[in-house]
């Protein structure tokens, strides 16, 4: 293996239960992103029962939660979500939307919908970041290194809209995945991208491949987005309760 500072490594091959367990969330959210591109319009249960409560609630947080704050006892920080590095992350963030905003707006002359709730929308949606970088980039990161992890990530997060995009768009959305987890990758805290980056790249790619969304929408994200934060920081609570409970035991 080949070593960096600290305890991170370039290139290694140590994948454990937490590679498996990334690997299959990301399989399967393929399946239910496409499941939800190609019926979840026209039926609401699919949507609300597979794209939101399998997909967002389970796949997104519950699992990802869970093994990296009750079995892996990381932390939050295991997710991305830490204080550590934030003014930075947060500056980048902001330089990142504003060279993305130009073509934002170029984008926005040939919208039909309402930019302000679509925009929102976006910037809202957790889920996808917190997913593919905080979740599947940082445990490929421990499991093969950091230089092949922002590549693995890039290409599940083109992976899942394969049959929802065309061709043309799913390459260029792993070049951007790729993008987006080098720059993770140098702060690991996920304000690097969310919520301003992600509200202003992914409103482009969203425009693009012809999806316009509304304050129904955005209504419905605030609702997910609430229960997923509620999910991180219930496990978060209870991991840190079951370890002061058997550092208790211990003494």
């Amino acid at each position: 293996m080949i070593r960096s500072k600290g305890n991170r490594r370039a290139v290694t091959f140590d994948p454990g239960l937490d590679t498996l367990l990334a690997s299959i969330t990301a399989v399967m959210m393929i399946g239910i992103y496409y499941l939800n591109a190609k019926y979840g319009f026209e039926q609401p249960a699919v949507f609300f029962i597979g794209f939101v409560g399998i997909g967002h609630l389970l796949l997104n947080a519950a699992i990802p939660a869970f093994v990296v704050l009750v079995l892996c006892k990381e932390g939050l920080s295991g997710l991305g979500i830490k204080r550590e590095n934030a003014f930075f992350s947060i500056l980048i963030s902001a330089v990142l939307a504003a060279i993305f905003s130009n073509t934002l707006f170029e984008t926005l002359e040939g919208f039909d919908g309402n930019p302000i709730p679509h925009i929102i929308f976006n910037g809202i949606s957790l889920w996808e970041p917190l997913f593919v970088y905080g979740w599947l980039q940082l445990r490929f990161e421990r499991a093969f290194g950091y230089i092949l992890a922002p590549i693995i990530a890039g290409a599940a997060f083109a992976a899942y809209h394969i049959g929802t995009f065309p061709i043309d768009m799913v390459l260029m959305l792993f070049g951007f995945g790729v993008f987006y987890g080098v720059v993770f990758g140098f702060v690991r805290n996920i304000l690097v991208l969310f919520p301003m980056t992600w509200a202003v790249g992914s409103s482009i790619g969203t425009i693009q491949g012809g999806y316009s969304f509304d304050w129904t929408t955005v209504i419905v994200y605030a609702i997910v987005l609430l229960l997923q934060v509620m999910i991180l920081f219930g496990l978060w609570h209870y991991s840190r309760k079951d370890k002061t409970s058997a550092g208790s035991v211990v003494k």
